[in-house]
Formats: C-alpha cells, sequence, structure tokens
C-alpha cells in the first residue's frame, strides 16, 4: 500500500512526547513534499500546523489553498462535496463552538503513491456550545471533550478526500443532551423528503460487504492488530483475539467506554458484533510510524456492517441494517498492542437503528 518503508524517514516526527513549541517551530525541510506550501517542514507538520492555522487562529479561508475544488467529506452522517461546502461547514462549527481547541495527538501517515500522502489524524478537541447548532440546537454555555480522528489523502498541499470520525454522542452527554433524543429527532427529520439523498449509506454497505479481505503484509506492524480483529470479529475467537494484546492493555472506545485488560477489549469487541447478525467487516486502509522509546503507531480505518438482531447498547433489536464505520489506533511494544483508542460516531449509528438516513429492513420498503 505504501511507497516508502513505515520507520523510513524517523526524522519526520510523531506529536507524541513533543512540546507544543517544538511541534510549531519553523525550520527547513525534513521530508519532500512537491507542491506543498515552503511553510510545511514535513507531512505532519503539514497536518497539525494548517489545523492549528484554521481552526484555532479562524483563517477558515485557508481551507481554499488546503482542499481540491472537488473534494470529498466521508462522515456517518453522510458525503460533504466540494470545497465550498468544507469551508461554510467549518464557519458553521465554530459559529457555534467559537473556543475549539483541536489538539494533535498523533499523525500516522504513509505515502502510498509518489506524492500522495494518507494522514490518520487523531485530535482530542474542546469547546463549549455558545451557538445555535443543527445537531443541538440553542446553546447554553456546557463545555465538551470529545476525540476525533482526521483521515486524509493528500496531494500537492490539497486534501482530495477525507473521511472524518468523531465521539458525537460522547459530547452530547458532556452538554446534557440524551444521545438517544437527539438521534430520535435526526431520524424523524430523515424521513422526510426524498430518500434517494441517502443512497450513499447502502452503496457503502455494499462495498463493505463485497469487501476482499484485503490485510497488510505480514512483516508490517499493522499486520498484529489487523489479524486480531479478524479473529475476533470473523471468527468470533475473541479470546483468542485477546491473547495478542497485552494483558494491561488501555482501551478507549466511544461514549465512555473506558478501561483496562484484554476482558475489557474483548467486550467491547464483542458488544459491536453481537448486536449486528449477517455481519461483515472490512479494512479499508493501515498506515504505521515510529514512536518514542521503540513504541510504534498503527492506524486502521475500518467499515462494519449487519442486521441490528442483537441486544446491547444501542437498545433492543429493530432488524434494521445498519452501518459503522471507525478509525482505530493502536500503540504496539514488543509486537503486541498496549493500547487501543477506537473512534466511530455512535451517534449517527443511533440515527440508523431510530431509522434515520434511510437504515430500513432488508428486503423492505423505505420506512
Amino acid at each position: 500500500m505504501s511507497q516508502i518503508a513505515w520507520d523510513q524517514l524517523p526524522e519526520v516526527l510523531s506529536p507524541v512526547g513533543r512540546t507544543a513549541a517544538d511541534v510549531f517551530a519553523e525550520g527547513p525541510r525534513r521530508q519532500a513534499l512537491p507542491g506543498f506550501e515552503p511553510v510545511y517542514r514535513d507531512f505532519v507538520d503539514y497536518i497539525v500546523r494548517c489545523t492549528h492555522r484554521i481552526w484555532e487562529q479562524k483563517d477558515i479561508g485557508l481551507c481554499r489553498t488546503h482542499y481540491a475544488d472537488s473534494c470529498v467529506m466521508h462522515t456517518l452522517n453522510g458525503p460533504t462535496f466540494g470545497l465550498e461546502n468544507v469551508v461554510q461547514g467549518t464557519l458553521s462549527a465554530l459559529s457555534s463552538f467559537a473556543d475549539r481547541q483541536v489538539v494533535a495527538e498523533d499523525v500516522i501517515w504513509s505515502e502510498d503513491e509518489p506524492g500522495l500522502f494518507y494522514s490518520s489524524h487523531r485530535i482530542t478537541s474542546r469547546s463549549t456550545h455558545e451557538g445555535v447548532d443543527a445537531m443541538y440546537g440553542a446553546g447554553a454555555g456546557a463545555a465538551q471533550m470529545a476525540m476525533t480522528v482526521a483521515d486524509c489523502v493528500v496531494r500537492k498541499n490539497l486534501i482530495v478526500e477525507e473521511w472524518l470520525f468523531r465521539d458525537n454522542a460522547r459530547a452530547a452527554l458532556q452538554m446534557g443532551y440524551s444521545p438517544r433524543a437527539v438521534a430520535t429527532a435526526q431520524a424523524e427529520a430523515d424521513r422526510m423528503g426524498d430518500q434517494t439523498r441517502h443512497a450513499w449509506r447502502q452503496a457503502w454497505i455494499e462495498r463493505v460487504r463485497n469487501d476482499d479481505h484485503r490485510l497488510p503484509d505480514a512483516d508490517h506492524p499493522a499486520a498484529v492488530p489487523s489479524r486480531l480483529l479478524q479473529t475476533a470479529l470473523n471468527n468470533d475467537l475473541y479470546g483468542a483475539a485477546a491473547n495478542g494484546v497485552s494483558p494491561s492493555i488501555e482501551v478507549c472506545w466511544p461514549t465512555g467506554r473506558y478501561g483496562w485488560g484484554r476482558g475489557f477489549w474483548a467486550g467491547c469487541l464483542v458488544q459491536l458484533r453481537a448486536q449486528l447478525h449477517q455481519f461483515a467487516f472490512a479494512l479499508e486502509h493501515w498506515a504505521a510510524r515510529p514512536l518514542p522509546n521503540g513504541d510504534v503507531a498503527v492506524a486502521l480505518r475500518w467499515s462494519a456492517c449487519g442486521v441490528h438482531a442483537g441486544y446491547g447498547p444501542w437498545g433492543a433489536p429493530t432488524g434494521r441494517e445498519i452501518l459503522v464505520a471507525g478509525s482505530s489506533h493502536y500503540v504496539l511494544r514488543g509486537g503486541r498492542i498496549v493500547r487501543d483508542q477506537t473512534v466511530f460516531d455512535e451517534l449517527a449509528v443511533l440515527r440508523q437503528v431510530y431509522g434515520g438516513l434511510d437504515a430500513k429492513i432488508p428486503g423492505s420498503a423505505s420506512l
């Protein structure tokens, strides 16, 4: 998948363990970046610095020099097409959450073709809901902090495609909203009007079901978590998979699932799998980079789908076909996973559970 080995260019440093002053220090190029602005020292610097300039320094117009005219942004609420929609979406978000901070925790990247870069950027974002927001309504001054992962395809300083994963259900809870109430209202709105606007969801599900199950090469660090996910989710051997992680693994999953140990890690996978019958799982991209002290960071972008026919956190079975898409960031030490930080939008999943985004019982007419 990558044109360079995962451990080449060690001078292109992860943000992990670095001060903000060091991360944003200016200086000479450390990596060949054809077509990129001279201010960026390397690809990690491009991702972190342009995010800071747009979101924290509020130079939102820089989107026009950092996104392609025909860019596509994918979320579990549906795709966004075109540069000006990115600009307007950023303006709207900062209007409602004007003090948003975007702290870069890591950037795990690869060069998939010469000059074509891929990044998986994990962020902790903190903000205060003070404006009127399309999802939550009028703000009441409540603060929230949520994990986000943005996966981007970049060429010549322009993001051409992006997948955005955010723990929106946890953010809603922190601001005093019921994720189920928010999702129910969204689902009711989704059932109005032309249902063909939701066709992207069924197309995504079909891609997952038709996936060719390609895996990383055995000598790539991403092979470790990929193999364990396949063992657990495709073969239902969760204990066998858990033997491949550290006994003291740290686990952070959406909506407050935070814990330690092999049992907790396996339990998160069981919760996802048990609720979805006729299950399908697809790995869509992987990358790895060295970390300080000999650790290795791995990023996996994945999708899953199935019929909501099992009990679990999403409530009583509805029989609807559900799509889940997420990103998992792992830290490997000595060939074992010591940390799993997985992000998917569970609020958008609940939206489908309640019949939104044209989620329906397979074989039935649109609900």
